[in-house]
């Protein structure tokens, strides 16, 4: 069968075609940094693409959420650690109080209590992000105040029993909060409530007001020890998460990412078959008359 110089032509054009789409598609994909533009490209791997990607999304948003609670529960321990110093002056001063010496001082130690509890009080309505940490999940109230007459305190009726959880992994959630009912229930108010009352009469306090308040004291400090145990588990998760968010990203980047000096290579190939493709075609075209004069 004769090939005809037409038949000839139409395939150096065809060739021609499929470089010059070759070369689009290698600029493109420098361009982006990605080996898959349409889904049609590659099936298997735009799917595993998406399922990667899906992962590293919710590992981001479980990094998030392990930072916020190491931050709400680093602030709350900030705050329970000045309420414990508070209660150590208190407590000192109790003492100091059983001394006769001291008897005619007692109003003075007296202001000094309601100035620690004024302090105490300050430190338990803490805000974060402009939420009440200690109010449990009614982020707006106020879990206690300070009687302005009085100098005593005084508890809201409100329940700040809620804990707020997130997500920190595909399995398992973490109470980010301390619940203020833990704090009102450790009975710290009541007793700093009595001691005011005993030295504002010129009374010593007592050795149950006392025992209270170091019962309140202990309580405290146990909820700071589980406080610190849970930052301390949120520094693990943190670590695990990030080192599978680079895990994430390395299979991600197999399927996705380009080799570009590879392509760049490719690219200068493309350009040199373009180059012999236009002579071949060049060759192809039917001589003209002029060609023989």
């Amino acid at each position: 069968m004769r090939i005809t110089e037409g038949s000839m032509t139409d395939k150096h054009l065809y060739n021609q075609q499929k470089i010059l789409n070759r070369k689009a598609k290698i600029q493109t994909q420098i361009a982006t940094n990605s080996k898959i533009e349409n889904l049609s490209d590659n099936l298997i791997g735009s799917l595993q693409s998406i399922k990667v990607q899906s992962q590293i999304k919710k590992t981001e948003n479980y990094l998030q959420n392990v930072s916020t609670v190491s931050e709400i529960m680093k602030a709350s321990l900030q705050s329970l650690d000045s309420v414990n110093t508070e209660i150590q002056k208190i407590m000192t001063l109790a003492t100091e109080a059983e001394n006769p010496i001291n008897a005619e001082n007692f109003a003075t130690m007296a202001q000094s209590v309601k100035d620690s509890l004024s302090t105490i009080v300050q430190s338990v309505n803490l805000k974060h992000n402009d939420m009440y940490l200690f109010s449990g999940t009614n982020f707006q109230e106020r879990p206690v105040t300070v009687d302005p007459v009085t100098g005593k305190a005084i508890l809201s009726p409100q329940d700040f029993s809620g804990e707020i959880k997130t997500q920190i992994s595909q399995n398992s959630t973490q109470t980010m909060n301390i619940p203020g009912s833990k704090i009102l229930s450790s009975g710290i108010f009541d007793s700093l409530n009595g001691i005011i009352d005993s030295l504002s009469s010129g009374v010593v306090p007592t050795q149950a007001q006392k025992d209270d308040l170091n019962n309140a004291f202990k309580e405290l400090l146990n909820l700071q020890s589980l406080g610190g145990q849970t930052v301390n588990r949120m520094d693990d998760m943190n670590k695990m998460l990030t080192n599978h968010k680079t895990s994430l990203d390395e299979s991600y980047a197999k399927i996705h990412d380009v080799d570009v000096p590879a392509l760049a290579m490719d690219l200068q190939y493309q350009d040199y078959l373009l180059q012999v493709a236009y002579k071949l075609l060049a060759n192809s075209f039917p001589k003209s008359l002029f060609d023989y004069l």
